[in-house]
């Protein structure tokens, strides 16, 4: 059910006072609308001409007279045309039907020829047939092809195996991390300043509370900070890659030599999906609820006395 909205409401005229400036009144019992002017006095702004009420072509304005309607009030308005111009129309309509007559026959005519080729398909689909036989011939061929792949297949197997210590030696010189980079510690955005260094990367020349950009060039390629303050980053590089970026608490500084690269891995915003619990439980959220209009809700204005 949609709002339901009530006027002021009563029988007979309000008294002085019952009705602010503009404030609806309806006199229900003799089916009269009020108001209050400025001055606190009372207006009578329409009333029921009976019931029902009636309405006189006297109270009609001849300029918003529907041309629906005019045609019937007045006959001679010469743009409604004449019976001679429907007759016209019609005879026009009558060779269009004669036209279409005719183009069914050439459609008739077409259809025929299209029966033709449809007959003629079928030959073209045995014929695909008689040529699916041939290629399952084939097919056999390609079963010996696959038998020999497999032999290869297993040969290869072999291979792998004396592969398998060559990949235990690449993963020790990557020092277990699939990426290749090596953490170097924890960065500042917001002071632009390094707060700790990993044992790893003292040997390259990192020191804390150093700002990243003086660590420029590909001897620093491959390391990495991970972001422990929020900020907006400054002077990564030369030309800058990343400034102007706004980087979180979780996101990465990455070398590659010339430039600091920002990778964002943090969640910047929280949405609705994200937020766990029952939100009927919230319950300054639910106080909020309540002081508002709800769809169903009735906005009742009260009466006033006489």
């Amino acid at each position: 059910m949609a709002n339901v909205i009530k006027l002021k409401y009563g029988s007979g005229v309000p008294g002085a006072g019952q009705l602010e400036t503009g404030e609806v009144g309806l006199d229900l019992f003799n089916k009269v609308i009020y108001t209050a002017d400025a001055l606190g006095n009372i207006i009578e702004m329409g009333r029921n001409m009976g019931e029902g009420g009636t309405i006189g072509w006297d109270q009609i304005d001849p300029d918003t007279i529907p041309p629906q309607l005019e045609i019937i009030i007045n006959g001679n308005i010469p743009e409604y045309g004449s019976l001679d111009t429907l007759a016209a129309q019609v005879k026009a309509n009558a060779e269009d039907i004669a036209a279409l007559k005719a183009w069914e026959t050439v459609a008739k005519g077409e259809i025929s020829k299209l029966q033709s080729d449809v007959a003629a398909n079928a030959g073209d689909i045995a014929q695909n047939a008689a040529d699916i036989g041939k290629l399952n011939t084939s097919q056999g061929a390609q079963d010996i092809l696959i038998s020999a792949n497999s032999d290869a297949i297993e040969a290869l197997d072999g291979r792998v195996t004396t592969n398998e210590g060559e990949i235990v030696d690449l993963w020790a010189a990557l020092d277990k991390d699939l990426t290749g980079l090596i953490l170097a510690g924890t960065y500042s955005a917001a002071s632009n300043q390094i707060t700790s260094v990993k044992a790893d990367a003292a040997p390259a020349g990192f020191q804390e509370n150093q700002p990243l950009n003086s660590y420029l060039g590909n001897d620093y390629a491959g390391y990495y900070f991970i972001v422990d303050e929020a900020g907006k980053l400054a002077n990564t590089g030369s030309p800058a890659r990343a400034d102007g970026d706004d980087a979180f608490v979780g996101d990465w500084l990455v070398s590659d030599g010339p430039h600091w690269l920002h990778f964002n891995f943090s969640q910047e915003s929280t949405v609705w999906g994200t937020i766990g619990g029952d939100i009927t439980a919230q319950t300054d959220l639910q106080d909020q609820f309540a002081t508002k209009v709800g769809v169903n809700d009735t906005i009742d204005g009260g009466t006033y006395t006489v």
